[in-house]
């Protein structure tokens, strides 16, 4: 039977069907494997459906390719690691958790590339990711001939922020993975993720906006400029959800459908997507400050 209070399945599979068009299903698979393994409900169904996500993680991950696969199948290798062993160790909150496990991924991938390939090794990876920008976006125009004159600040944006990419790719895979486990697992190693209204980043994380707007104006070298541009775009994402999930809470106070926002929401973004990303980001760094769902849930309590 499923944990009490996990996700509908159907939301499940549509999670895990999004994720896969977006990244690497290993970064899905591999997690709830580990986590399957080490719950406390050890019965014969988990131990099964832990080694078929297994096997199947760890031939995706072993698929021939150039250093970047190679680096990244590491990365998950050591992602999965610390995000398992904070869970039955130092268990935190997801958030938490999840960005520590990412940080020491990254420190030990970087370190086993300065190990294996040496300085050189970075210039590698980062051609191979502009080589893989540029064969999407190949694709793109030949369906979209229009989009040509973007090609080139494409490619490179997408190249420069591979590491950010993979840094929101690995929240949302261990996000899924998570839930994959509480849902499978009559005892899981800890309670299933809150609803996306009540979705939030720490206050503090709104003094990385701030270090990441000085990196663009001051005088520093390319390194630093790249690390403040990824963090700025994994912040910026991630305002962004807190935003939408104020729009979301807002909404259904109001009454409106689930079916009614979404359609509001994609023709909002198809006609105005320059203005309907940065306005959900400000609305999330405002909520710092604001905390409107605080304010909107204190004003229902006292009308009741």
């Amino acid at each position: 039977m499923p944990a009490p209070g996990g996700p509908p399945r159907w939301r499940l599979v549509l999670g895990v069907i999004a994720f896969a068009l977006w990244a690497p299903l290993a970064l899905v698979g591999f997690p709830c494997a580990a986590l399957l393994a080490v719950a406390p409900d050890r019965s014969g169904r988990n131990r099964i459906a832990a080694a078929i996500l297994g096997a199947a993680s760890l031939a995706l991950l072993t698929l021939p390719g150039g250093r970047l696969a190679a680096v990244i199948a590491a990365y998950t290798v050591l992602v999965t690691a610390a995000f398992v062993a904070g869970a039955v160790l130092a268990p935190a909150t997801f958030m938490r958790q999840a960005l520590h496990a990412i940080c020491v991924a990254a420190v030990g991938t970087a370190l086993l590339v300065q190990v294996v390939w040496g300085s050189d090794g970075w210039g590698a990876l980062a051609w191979e990711a502009t080589r893989q920008a540029g064969l999407t976006m190949r694709l793109v125009v030949e369906f979209l001939p229009n989009m040509f004159t973007l090609y080139e600040p494409v490619v490179r944006f997408v190249s420069t922020t591979t590491p950010g990419m993979l840094t929101l790719q690995s929240l949302a895979g261990l996000a899924l993975a998570w839930q994959w486990h509480v849902h499978l697992t009559e005892q899981p190693l800890g309670a299933p993720l809150a609803p996306f209204r009540d979705f939030r980043i720490g206050d503090a994380w709104v003094w990385g906006v701030v270090a990441w707007l000085a990196l663009l104006i001051a005088p520093v070298s390319g390194v630093l400029k790249l690390a403040g541009t990824n963090v700025g775009f994994v912040l910026g994402a991630l305002y962004v959800l807190r935003g939408a999930a104020i729009v979301v809470t807002f909404a259904q106070a109001l009454g409106v459908s689930a079916a009614a926002l979404v359609i509001v929401a994609t023709a909002a973004a198809t006609i105005a997507l320059p203005l309907f990303l940065p306005g959900l980001c400000t609305l999330g760094i405002t909520d710092t400050w604001y905390q409107f769902r605080r304010r909107l849930a204190a004003r229902r309590s006292n009308a009741t």
